[in-house]
């Protein structure tokens, strides 16, 4: 099952993980990842252990490499989110991650229940 956006405001996002279906984030050096429920596995480029978060648990991205936030079992992280999204034309790349977080975003905005 994949990562299901649970609730989303202008800072942060809620999600819901699943076994061997990670959340993937780039770019996203400074943010921070905190556990709601369950057990979250966060893997790290560069980092030299995987980081495994509990209830009221939380961890700062120390890079802008892949990041893949996993649960075990199940598990709701929040996610901060960028404090502004950057859409101008000038912007080349926007990360995927970042894409999918503010289409779901701006769905979830629109009323839509259901996430493509």
């Amino acid at each position: 099952m994949k990562p299901k956006i649970l609730a989303a405001s202008k800072s942060q996002v809620e999600c819901e993980l699943h076994e061997n279906h990670p959340l993937r984030l780039v770019e996203a050096a400074g943010r921070r990842i905190q556990c709601v429920s369950g057990v979250a596995w966060i893997t790290v480029y560069g980092h030299a252990t995987d980081i495994f978060l509990r209830p009221g648990q939380a961890f700062t991205l120390p890079n802008d490499g892949l990041v893949l936030a996993e649960a075990i079992g199940a598990c709701r992280i929040r996610v901060d989110l960028p404090r502004v999204f950057d859409y101008s034309p000038s912007r080349v790349y926007l990360p995927a991650s970042i894409d999918w977080l503010a289409h779901a975003f701006r769905q979830l905005l629109s009323g839509r229940k259901r996430l493509a």
